[in-house]
């Protein structure tokens, strides 16, 4: 274990992991709370763990929240202890949204809750809109929308994503020696504390050997996207969503999140924003305040 993780005591205590079995492998993560109540999913964002939502699962288990649902951290494909997609595979975003779809059929949830962030928001506001009947209520932290692109740039788009393809198989995961080296090369990649860097290498590094570590993470989550839907077709989706739905921006970050909002927020006229002191991964920074919200929402729409 790294030194600066050593937090989150209670969290640590009562986490549970959980496996799903999908066609193409175990989707894995961690749980805590009651295992008969509804399920609240917590989805990280791009090249995140499910130990990004540690600090929060701590903030969880001393709240009611507790008594009322069961917090499942998923680890997505190719990311911490989740399997990787097989060979030849490309992590098309969309097979996020049906990993996320066949695991609730599969597990016949009838409704689920869902916190995300980043990469998870977006996947899980897309599946609110494919299967707006299955989610109760969603917090999406710093993402809104999707990532769209312009039907003009559809040739440029797809010879991008062709050459990063092509460009991957010459390409090798880097080691380093030790973990804080590990640790030092996540911060630089972040926007957040040594601490909290620590904390998702912990549960997204592995051991080869004396002083060899490398990442966990799959290099083919990094090829860029060969296809991207276009603002109407995310518009599309975005309108069919009816659970309660709130937006959290870090007060420093993405600022590409405001435009999002600007083009889509009139689609989910219901939509609630609110703005959390902090960057990127503001619910690591402020995880009080995010089961706050989550409470409130809560006790808003269920009584």
């Amino acid at each position: 274990m790294i030194e600066e993780t050593l937090v989150y005591k209670q969290a640590r205590q009562f986490a549970e992991p959980v496996s799903f079995e999908l066609p193409w492998g175990n989707v894995r993560g961690l749980s805590w709370g009651n295992r008969k109540g509804e399920p609240l999913l917590a989805l990280h964002g791009w090249l995140d763990n499910a130990h990004s939502f540690l600090p929060i699962a701590e903030a969880f288990l001393q709240s009611p929240l507790a008594e009322k649902y069961h917090l499942i951290a998923l680890d997505w494909a190719g990311h911490g202890h989740s399997d990787h997609r097989p060979a030849g595979n490309y992590y098309p975003f969309m097979d996020y949204v049906y990993d996320l779809w066949h695991i609730c059929e599969q597990q016949q949830w009838q409704k689920v809750s869902i916190v995300a962030h980043s990469m998870g928001a977006y996947v899980a506001n897309m599946f609110a809109g494919i299967a707006p009947e299955k989610v109760s209520l969603l917090l999406a932290i710093e993402a809104f929308g999707l990532l769209a692109s312009k039907a003009s740039d559809t040739t440029t788009d797809l010879r991008q994503g062709f050459e990063s393809r092509w460009q991957q198989q010459f390409k090798h995961r880097p080691h380093y020696r030790d973990l804080q080296t590990a640790v030092m090369a996540r911060k630089h990649a972040g926007d957040f504390s040594r601490e909290l860097a620590a904390l998702l290498v912990e549960r997204g590094i592995e051991k080869l050997g004396d002083n060899d570590f490398r990442f966990r993470a799959d290099g083919q989550l990094r090829l860029k996207s060969p296809v991207r839907l276009t603002a109407e077709q995310i518009a599309d989706v975005l309108k069919h969503i009816q659970c309660p739905f709130q937006v959290i921006l870090g007060s420093t970050g993405h600022q590409r999140l405001k435009q999002a909002l600007e083009q889509w927020q009139a689609f989910v006229p219901h939509l609630e924003v609110a703005e959390v002191e902090g960057g990127h991964h503001v619910h690591m920074e402020q995880p009080a305040a995010i089961i706050g919200a989550l409470s409130q929402m809560v006790r808003a729409h269920n009584g």
